[in-house]
Parts: structure tokens; sequence; C-alpha cells
């Protein structure tokens, strides 16, 4: 009776992995313009500075508007006084309705004049309008600039974005993704969790999808824009769990993928089955074919025949390695 090793039919993952390359971008470069026109009189951060929401970025001279608010609040004060006068003796019926509108428009003009003047006076401080990092600087304080002409560039550190490529076969079969991960080797070995941002909707000249993905920088500190970074992405495999055998259970006959099944009664019974792809590790997986609960020959395929008995090996020992006791 010839000796044979046998292993059971293995089930192989119901999940895939697949690595791409992608580069970490910021979620947004934010220009940052006065709404008025004046000279810089002071910029309070330089390049590389880490500012708040709200914070001054830069000052400008106000004297012009300060005169120029200073003259709307006295012509308003002047106007309301004599609306309030108009009103009172409209109140009275002493006075004609024609003066009494006449007195309502133009104090409503000069409140707005002076309203217009107090936001002018506002606009001389440039705020940053989002958390983030000055980029760049592009005046020098005494500069004349216009109004929304670019002084500075702040980078928005809300979250990181990674934008990474994919090919058509796993674009098409997106719903099956489950979960992003990524990790940039020079900063740590550990990966960490990316979002789903969106895919895009049209595939490059290189027939390759663009999915945009978030990061967390809190979690992640000393990622940075520009970074190269590693993203993992898993699926579901469509077919599902599938059964794999060791590449040397397989043999050929007449053309067709054969394997040797191992009976109850201690022989062994001819197979055909249908292959699928490697799983990595020495196995194949089986797509046709076999059950889970089968064991099959892995050894000596090629020297067995049909109903031919034989005799199972004994599995080696963890304590004899090597078979020498």
């Amino acid at each position: 009776i010839r000796k044979v090793k046998i292993e059971p039919v293995q089930q192989a993952d119901s999940l895939q992995v697949k690595q791409y390359s992608g580069i970490i971008k910021e979620a947004a470069e934010v220009n940052l313009a006065f709404r008025v026109a004046g000279p810089i009189q002071k910029i309070l951060v330089k390049e590389g500075d880490y500012v708040r929401t709200g914070q001054v970025i830069a000052q400008m001279d106000t004297r012009d508007y300060e005169i120029q608010m200073a003259a709307a609040q006295a012509q308003y004060e002047q106007v309301k006084a004599e609306a309030d006068r108009v009103i009172e003796l409209h109140n009275r019926e002493s006075v004609a309705g024609n003066d009494y509108d006449k007195a309502v428009s133009g104090l409503k003009m000069v409140e707005a004049q002076l309203k217009h003047a107090k936001d002018q006076m506002n606009d001389t401080k440039l705020t940053a309008p989002v958390s983030g990092y000055i980029q760049k600087i592009n005046f020098l304080e005494n500069e004349l600039v216009d109004a929304g002409m670019p002084v500075a560039s702040i980078i928005n550190t809300r979250h990181y974005q990674v934008e990474v490529e994919i090919p058509v076969a796993l674009y098409a079969e997106r719903e099956n993704i489950i979960s992003f991960s990524g990790f940039q080797p020079t900063v740590s070995e550990e990966k960490f969790p990316l979002d789903l941002l969106s895919f895009s909707k049209k595939a490059s000249n290189n027939q390759l999808y663009k999915v945009q993905l978030r990061i967390n920088p809190a979690s992640q500190p000393k990622l940075a824009p520009g970074m190269d970074v590693q993203v993992n992405i898993v699926r579901k495999n469509p077919a599902g769990a599938q059964a794999c055998v060791p590449l040397n259970a397989l043999f050929n006959e007449n053309g067709k993928t054969c394997v040797w099944v191992y009976q109850s009664n201690g022989t062994v019974q001819k197979r055909e089955v249908v292959t699928g792809k490697l799983t990595g590790d020495g196995r194949i997986r089986i797509s046709g074919g076999l059950e889970g609960n089968e064991q099959v020959v892995v050894a000596g395929v090629n020297q067995l025949n049909e109903n031919e008995q034989v005799e199972p090996l004994e599995p080696v020992s963890e304590t004899n390695v090597g078979g020498m006791l």
C-alpha cells in the first residue's frame, strides 16, 4: 500500500487587499486678501506660522478710513437730529407727510453710509478664515495693495487628503470595498485609517480612476502635505470564500486539471477542478470541484491510480523536526 501525504482543503480569505501609492495633499490652500485698498501697516505672521481662525494676519494703515468714518459719523448725527425733530412734529400732526418721508429716507441713507464706513474700517484687519499654516506672504510692510490682491496664503489643516489612482477592474467593483488604510514607512509602520471622500467619474488618460481619501491630521501629527503614502484597499471577494489547495496537489490529465481526493475507505478518487488565482502562500484557489471538508493528496500525485488503496503519512511532530527521533 502506497503511503501518501494528504492535507485538508482550506478556505481562501473572503477579503482581498490591494495596495497603491498615493500623495498627501492639503484640504485647500486659501488666498487671503484685504477687501479695501491701502498701505500695509504691519504683517503679524511669517511663513510657516500656525494660525487659528480669526487670528489677525496683517493690519492696514487706517488713517484714511478713520477720517471717512468720522465724517460719516458727523453726518449721521446731524441728519438724525433733524430727522428726530421732523418725526416729533409728525407725531403732533404739525408737519407735512412729504417732509416726514424725506426725513426718514435721509436718516436711513446716512445710517447705511455710517455702517459702510465702519465695515471698511473693520476690513483694514486681515484675519484667518480657517486654522492652518501660513504657506506664503506676497507683500512687505508699507507696500500699497489693492482690494482683492492676495497678501498671503494659508494651508487649511482641518484635514489632509490622499489621492490614489485605481484600475478599472477595482473601480467597477467599488461597492465591494469595505475599508481604506494607509501607512508611511519613513514616519511609522503603523497603519492609520482613511475615510472615503469621493470617486472620480471619469478615467484619466491612463485609464485610471482617482479616489479622494481623508486623513485626520490630529491623529497623525508627523504627516505633512507632499509625502507619499501606501494605501491599502480591502474589498470583499465577489466569489466569497473559496477552497484552496497546495500547488503540488494539482496534475494534468488529457488537458484537464485534477486532484486526488482521499476517501474515507482509504482509497483515492480523481476529481477535475476549476482553478482560480494564487493566494500568495503556495496555494491556489479552487472555484469548482471541491468541498471544504475534503482531503487531497499533496505529494506523489503522478504515481497514483483511480481507487488505489493508500495509507496517509503521519504528520511530523513539532518536537521531532527532521524525523530524527
